[in-house]
Parts: structure tokens; sequence; C-alpha cells
């Protein structure tokens, strides 16, 4: 068992894959929602292609901040569990 800090470190990893799920999907259901009106005729030709240009680049923009932190605390990661496992193998063969 970690540490209470790694603890809080892998629920907030986790919290953050979790959200950025939900914002994923989000911007899926409005663009879904979009389309269904259209069909409807509520909504005008083309009005919810437009909207989507916006939307996908509003989505990339969010994915990209998030994965920029994201990427960030995963090669951190990497870096210090590859030391810690390194280490135990150093140890374990003395």
């Amino acid at each position: 068992m970690g540490t209470p800090e790694k603890d809080t470190t892998n629920e907030t990893k986790a919290e953050t894959y979790e959200a950025m799920a939900v914002i994923n999907r989000s911007f899926e259901q409005i663009m879904s929602a979009l389309y269904r009106l259209e069909s409807k005729g509520v909504l005008g030709d083309d009005y919810p292609h437009k909207q989507e240009l916006a939307l996908r680049e509003m989505s990339a923009k969010i994915n990209c901040n998030i994965l920029a932190s994201v990427n960030e605390r995963e090669l951190d990661d990497r870096n210090h569990y590859s030391r810690v496992r390194a280490s135990a193998e150093r140890r374990r063969k003395s």
C-alpha cells in the first residue's frame, strides 16, 4: 500500500481521466442533440454542422490543455517508478 500522498495522487489522476471522459461525452451529447433538433425541423439545415466545427475546436483545445498537464504528471510518475523499481532490483540482487 502506498503512502497517503501517493494515494491522493492516484485518486487525483483517476478523477482527471474521469473528468476528461465526461467532458468529451458531453460534447458528443450536445452534437447529437443539435442533429436531433435539425431532424425535427427545429434547427435549420447546416446549423448543427456549423456549430460542430466550433465545438470540435473547443473540445480539442480543452483536451490539449488537460493532456499537457496529464502528460507531465505521467512522465514524472514513469521516471519515479522506474527509479524505485531499479533500486528494488539492485537491493534484491545484493
